[in-house]
């Protein structure tokens, strides 16, 4: 059968087919579906035409083989009669009739099965030339705008092409079928272009609008969606279109305010983005008149249930998730806001053609604490990355030692706006005083621990043992986040600049403090707090090496061990002396930007020595490496052993501040601080002590001093007495 409708109209459209086929498969808009379609319809026309008078020729061929059929029949029966009469007398053997008569009785059946199967062509031709028709009239429809009649058009020429049996799996129904779909999608795409002519939006820096154009017969446009089952699409994207270009960019302004002069025929909304923030309920006003007034133009069906919860989370992210108060007290006032999002939420989805599945700002209010408590947490954590990555490198001096307690306590969490929570006052009661001594942080770690401490404070608050939690592991890791962020961001200052290194490692050693403090607080996370103190000194230990290590290489590479040969010579003694100038410069700075209270007295000591330990192995090494060294040169050298021996001054630190701090050291030595002082002894005397403690090298270079003047028996005489013990007899052999 497939094969003879192919061999019917396959003359006339086989090859137009074909290539339609192959051009509507690559055809890219609607428009260009369009053009094709009529292209085909042409050639139907044609093949129809074909069509009809195969029609008649077959009509007039099955009418004479009728007539002959029924001759035949006649005939056939007088025949038989006679064959009955001849084969009674002669019997089927002599005559041979009987087989003669069966096959005339196949050739009869054969005719007649044929004749069945030329009417069931005919059949299918005369409802493919239907089908052809009623494309025809649904272009027309299309195109006069009838679009919920061409959809029943659809639906009728579907269901002619689907009683069609000789029609499946052939390119004929493909090629049929492939035309009503493209005919669907220009229905909802005229659909579409007409929601759009009817609203125009416009939105300014100043202003938003929404104008009605002209009025549109909404409900044939509805009808034909439901007769193609659109099942909400089109209707779905125009509600995108005006989400995305209207009401996002609405609700993105801090500012609005609704232009009702003109409700009839625009919706208007005046923006300010340099204004004060819209309060809730105006804003939940403009929005449910923007739904009202898209459905007095495009009827109650304009808008989709997702769409309307669409538009309720964005007022949900606008008035709600970005409105959180940042404290406990201001909380507790939001009820209000709270309220007015509430009953928004209500009338806005009460228009749902079905309840949803979940109410966003319902949802919203019975988690508000736990959002509250995200909030706090999201926003330490970026106040740490802010922190750790400002190039101000502002100074918090204290103007005197830091003292942890109640009044400190309570004085952070007054700063930030709220009260001290009762049982951390007591906890705090009962700890008594921590000092922290004077020194030079950064501001920065200043107001990451305040952040810290009213984390603590807001956990304490907290009825969920779970957001308790969740406070103070922010309260953590914004301290880790911070030193683990601030070497890495200013890794190049903190190599330029001593004073930078030398606040960061102030700033671990008071992180470390603070988190100590809290380890004995927080005891269910004592060791994540144990483990950030740990940590912290550990980067303050490696920063502070760091720096000594790179100042006393650039210290040692001042010393020309050069200068040490002929020392006596003019020049050699000139230069010798240039370069005591510079090596003391650089010391001088060095130390000068470390005194307390700019550190503490022990790591001044500590780092002074390190520095000046620098400086006396490079002297040493250069004049032990010279191998000949006259009388003149001895002396000469001699001398420039004490100048540089003489620069342990740097040791000498102001009275009143060493006071403080001995007095800190004896207060607070029993409670394990992490600092010290020394004795509040003063003058060269003291310089010397602190000299034989912290530089590791001046007792060889006073022994070098000696050795260069005194003669070989004296130097023979001390080597036995074992005071020479730091020499090596290659040492001073010469």
């Amino acid at each position: 059968m497939d094969r003879f409708i192919e061999t019917i109209i396959g003359d006339s459209c086989d090859q137009g087919c074909a290539e339609s086929n192959t051009e509507l498969s690559t055809a890219l808009t609607l428009e260009t579906a369009l053009q094709l379609s009529q292209k085909l319809d042409q050639q139907l026309k044609t093949s129809q035409q074909v069509i009809q008078k195969t029609i008649e020729d077959n009509t007039e061929t099955y009418a004479k083989a009728q007539k002959e059929t029924e001759k035949a029949q006649n005939s056939i029966t007088k025949l038989l009669e006679g064959v009955d009469e001849l084969q009674a007398k002669l019997g089927d053997t002599e005559t041979g009739i009987q087989a003669r008569l069966d096959m005339a009785i196949q050739t009869k059946e054969y005719k007649k099965e044929q004749l069945t199967s030329n009417s069931a062509i005919l059949r299918c031709l005369r409802q493919l030339a239907g089908i052809n028709e009623g494309l025809r009239e649904m272009d027309l429809m299309i195109q006069g705008g009838k679009l919920d009649e061409a959809a029943l058009k659809i639906l009728d020429i579907e269901e002619v092409l689907g009683g069609i049996e000789e029609l499946e799996d052939t390119r004929v129904g493909e090629i049929l079928r492939n035309r009503l779909e493209m005919a669907r999608m220009n229905i909802k795409e005229r659909a579409l272009q007409a929601f759009h002519k009817t609203i125009a939006v416009e939105v300014s820096h100043h202003a938003a609008l929404l104008h009605a154009q002209h009025e549109t017969n909404t409900n044939v446009l509805f009808a034909a969606l439901d007769s193609v089952e659109d099942h909400g699409e089109t209707c779905q994207a125009f509600n995108a279109y005006i989400i995305d270009t209207f009401v996002k960019p609405v609700l993105s302004a801090p500012s609005l305010e609704l232009n009702d002069k003109s409700l009839d025929t625009d919706f208007s909304v005046r923006i300010n983005r340099e204004g004060s923030e819209t309060e809730a309920s105006d804003v939940s006003m403009i929005v449910l008149e923007l739904v009202a007034f898209t459905k007095r133009k495009l009827g109650d069906r304009a808008w989709t249930d997702s769409a309307l919860v669409e538009i309720t989370q964005l007022v949900l992210q606008r008035c709600f998730l970005k409105r959180i108060p940042e404290t406990r007290a201001d909380l507790e006032a939001f009820d209000k806001v709270v309220g007015v999002l509430s009953d928004f939420e209500s009338s806005l989805l009460a228009q749902c053609v079905k309840p949803p599945a979940e109410m966003p700002i319902q949802n919203a209010v019975k988690r508000l604490d736990e959002l509250f408590i995200e909030q706090q947490c999201s926003q330490a954590l970026a106040q740490a990355r802010k922190l750790a990555q400002s190039t101000s490198f502002a100074v918090h001096s204290f103007e005197e030692h830091e003292t942890w307690g109640v009044e400190f306590l309570r004085g952070i969490i007054e700063a930030a706006g709220t009260q001290l929570d009762s049982s951390l006052e007591q906890w705090a009661e009962g700890q008594g005083q921590m000092v922290f001594p004077r020194c030079i942080v950064s501001e920065s770690m200043a107001r990451a621990i305040c952040r810290v401490y009213w984390l603590i404070n807001e956990s304490a608050q907290c009825t969920r043992e779970d957001l308790a939690d969740r406070l103070k592991e922010a309260a953590q890791c914004s301290i880790d986040a911070y030193l683990a962020l601030f070497p890495v961001v200013h890794r190049q200052q903190l190599r330029r600049v001593p004073a930078l290194s030398w606040q960061f490692h102030n700033d671990c050693l008071y992180a470390a403090h603070h988190a100590a403090i809290l380890a004995r607080l927080d005891q269910n996370r004592l060791g994540q707090w144990t483990r950030t103190a740990q940590t912290a000194l550990k980067r303050g230990t490696v920063q502070a090496t760091a720096i000594v290590d790179a100042e006393s290489r650039e210290l040692k590479s001042l010393i020309d061990s050069g200068v040490f040969y002929s020392a006596s010579e003019t020049v050699q003694k000139q230069q010798l002396g240039q370069m005591h100038k510079q090596v003391q410069l650089a010391v001088m700075q060095l130390c000068a930007g470390m005194k307390p209270p700019a550190l503490t007295p022990q790591v001044f000591y500590r780092a002074c020595g390190s520095y000046l330990d620098a400086v006396f192995a490079a002297t040493i090494e250069g004049i032990v490496g010279v191998s000949d060294i006259s009388a003149d040169d001895s002396q000469v050298l001699s001398d420039h052993c004490h100048s540089t021996l003489g620069l342990s001054v740097h040791f000498k630190l102001d009275t009143n501040i060493l006071n403080v701090y001995s007095k800190l050291a004896s207060d607070q030595h029993e409670n394990g601080v992490l600092w010290d002082s020394d004795s509040d002894g003063e003058g060269d005397q003291e310089c010397a002590r602190l000299t034989r403690e912290y530089c590791k090298m001046a007792d060889k270079l006073k022994q070098l001093a000696d050795i260069l003047v005194i003669s070989r028996a004296d130097i023979l005489a001390r080597r036995r007495a074992g005071l020479l013990y730091q020499f090596s007899t290659d040492d001073y052999g010469y």
